[in-house]
Formats: structure tokens, C-alpha cells, sequence
């Protein structure tokens, strides 16, 4: 499961639940300080974005499946203008997967053959429904899903 842009609210119930049975809980920063119990997740990826003051990176690289993944929030490569930068900066790494957030707004796309995925934001989403995304990785195949909290 991935989730950004938590702010100061704090995890609804559903996706505490959702994170708490997932292997992995991906945190794509703003909101460090509201984590509670997820912090001691122990699948736990966490960054740090651009309104945070904790002691998370800005980025992280893990591998799960054979599958490279870069975690970011992405406010450092544009991604509200532009998303060649943080493109670039996965080809870069060899990954196969970008997971960031910044946007507010939940996306998920295939650019080249790297898939690229905006959980959306738990707080003042753009689409007015709060978000987080689903994620099944299995060998080279990823499936997410974008889904409403409420």
C-alpha cells in the first residue's frame, strides 16, 4: 500500500487496516510526524517531503519481486510541472517503478515501460476524495489500484 500527503490529519481507520495486513507500507512524505503505529511497520518505506522535519531520506531504492522501486515524495524533481526528471532519475537507477506524491492528485501511468504512481493525498486531495493506492507485484507484472478511502 502507498499514501502521501497526510499532513496534519490523521490515518483513517480503513487505510490503517489496509497497511497494517500489506507487506509493505509506502509513506511518500508530508506528514512524517502523524505515521503512529505504521512507524513500526516492519515493511515500512518511508521518505521525507517537502513540509516534513523528521529524519526520513528524500529518497529510498528497494527491490521486491525483482522489481527496483524509487519512493520519493517528488517535490525535488518538478513532478507538479513535468515528470521527465523523476523519469530520468528511475532510468537512472534502473528502476521499474516510481511511487510519489507532492500532487495531491492520484495518477497512475506507463511511461516507456517504467510505471509511475501518484497514491493522490490523504489531505485537501484535487479531486476531493482522499486516496491511496493498492499495489500487487508479481515477477515483472504491477497492478495497482487507486482507491477511496471514503
Amino acid at each position: 500500500v502507498a499514501f502521501s500527503d497526510l499532513h496534519y490529519s490523521t490515518i483513517p481507520d480503513r487505510l490503517k487496516n489496509v497497511a497494517l495486513e500489506s507487506d509493505y507500507v509506502f509513506f511518500l512524505g508530508d506528514g512524517c510526524m502523524r505515521l503512529g503505529d505504521l512507524l513500526f511497520h516492519k515493511g515500512l518505506v518511508a521518505v521525507k517531503g517537502n513540509c516534513d522535519d523528521c529524519n526520513f531520506k528524500r529518497e529510498e531504492i528497494v527491490e521486491i519481486e525483482g522489481v527496483k522501486i524509487l519512493a520519493t515524495h517528488g517535490d525535488m524533481y518538478g513532478v507538479k510541472r513535468d515528470l521527465l526528471p523523476i523519469t530520468l532519475r528511475a532510468n537512472e537507477l534502473d528502476c521499474g517503478l516510481v511511487l510519489y506524491g507532492h500532487t495531491h492528485y492520484a495518477m497512475a501511468e506507463d511511461i516507456d515501460g517504467l510505471t509511475l504512481i501518484n497514491p493522490g493525498a490523504i489531505h485537501s486531495p484535487v479531486t476531493g476524495n482522499p486516496t491511496y493506492a493498492y499495489i500487487v507485484i508479481n515477477g515483472n507484472q504491477i497492478t495497482e489500484k487507486i482507491v477511496n478511502i471514503y
